[in-house]
């Protein structure tokens, strides 16, 4: 009975002994593979801290010799416009046919004709008449000639009568060249009947239809010449003074008014079509000085003609046209031409030297659409960064592409 009871004690403390044991034995295990896969996990590599480049367009400048041009705006207009009015009064009796708007009548050709028949009945009435005055101018040339003889002969006939045959005569010769002037305005008349084109025109408005009646002064046709067209460019008179081209002609006794001012080439190109034609035109004069806005206007004229047979495939230049005229001008030397977004409004620009960005003033002695020149501030063969910057670090690193 006791060994039984010593049995049933004992039992309980194995128990745990065995628990702790086994609790050991998995600690043990789970360390062990602990260390063994830290030590198959490969450390991970040591990230180097370096310096982050900047990613910059750059160009390789170098002084040049660059022609300026002086670019402004206008409307192409024709030359020659033309208000044709009747001279004579009449009835409307024959149109051409192609008289209307955009139309375009060869020179010569009658664009409209008015009835002659008063102006006939006025040349056949007085070509009567003038034969019956010369037939009296010549009897009454007679009469005074008889008397004149009788008169000298001892004075046969009293002075009177001489004078008489003398006004016979002499009213007789007024009568006569009246006659020949009423003459001459019929048969001009005649011809006024018939209204032709002046040149090869082209129909801008008509007011004109068949039985109407006009009289002289009327304006009923506008006719205008597209074969010498015409832009005027308002211009800064500062870049007029600058840059436009003077003729040094000592010789040229007319000083004012720009008399000495140089045709020079001028292109053209309408602003509504970007395929890159053009058209050749010349600086022809200047027109006016307008105060209020300080442009000097000048006149650009265009050979259409011309500019049609080098270009006739192309669309032509007529009136109406809104385009943009690049006119020629001085020489600029020894200039960096660099794109306008490499130029800050400080006028500064971004250089790369030695890789590092570095920012230095220049001189810019002129900004023209997309391209700036700059005299000094840099030197030949500076890479200047052409990447538009907003207040970059100095001295950072940069990546240059070309």
């Amino acid at each position: 009975m006791e060994s039984n009871a010593i049995k049933k004690s004992s039992k309980p403390g194995m128990g745990l002994f065995t628990s702790i044991v086994i609790c050991i034995l998995v600690l043990l295990i789970g360390v062990a593979g602990m260390v063994v896969l830290i030590q198959l996990k490969k450390p991970p590599a040591e990230a180097q801290n370096s310096e982050r480049s900047l990613r910059v367009e750059a160009i390789k400048v170098k002084k040049e010799d660059v022609q300026v041009f002086i670019t402004g705006y206008g409307e192409v207009k024709a030359l020659t416009v033309v208000p044709i009015a009747s001279e004579v009064s009449g009835r409307i009796v024959n149109i051409h046919p192609r008289l209307k708007i955009g139309e375009i009548i060869p020179k010569g050709e009658i664009l409209f004709k008015i009835d002659p028949k008063d102006y006939l009945t006025t040349l056949k009435t007085n070509r009567k008449r003038l034969e019956i005055l010369k037939r009296s101018h010549e009897l009454a040339k007679r009469e005074y000639q008889r008397v004149l003889a009788l008169f000298k002969k001892d004075n046969v006939v009293a002075l009177s009568r001489l004078e008489a045959a003398e006004n016979n005569m002499l009213k007789a010769a007024d009568l006569e060249n009246q006659i020949i002037q009423v003459l001459e305005t019929a048969e001009n008349n005649l011809e006024r009947c018939e209204v032709r084109a002046p040149f090869n025109a082209r129909i801008k408005s008509v007011s004109l239809e068949k039985d109407q009646y006009v009289t002289p002064g009327q304006n009923v046709v506008t006719l205008a010449d597209d074969s010498v067209l015409e832009i005027h460019v308002p211009i800064d008179s500062r870049d007029a003074r600058k840059w436009l081209l003077f003729n040094a002609d000592e010789s040229n006794e007319n000083t004012t008014w720009f008399s000495n001012l140089k045709q020079v080439p001028c292109k053209i190109r309408w602003t509504e079509k970007n395929n890159g034609q053009t058209w050749e035109g010349l600086l022809h004069r200047i027109i006016k000085f307008d105060q209020q806005t300080r442009t000097l206007i000048v006149a650009v004229r265009v050979d259409a003609e011309i500019a049609l047979k080098k270009n006739p495939q192309s669309m032509p230049l007529v009136e109406g046209m809104f385009c943009s005229v690049k006119i020629a001008g001085k020489t600029l030397h020894d200039v960096f031409q660099l794109p306008r977004q490499a130029v800050s409004f400080e006028n500064t620009v971004h250089i790369s030297v030695k890789g590092r960005l570095k920012t230095v003033p220049v001189d810019v002695v002129r900004v023209d659409g997309e391209n700036a020149y700059v005299e000094s501030g840099i030197n030949n063969g500076d890479m200047v960064i052409t990447t538009r910057l907003i207040d970059p670090l100095e001295n950072t690193l940069l990546k240059l592409q070309p």
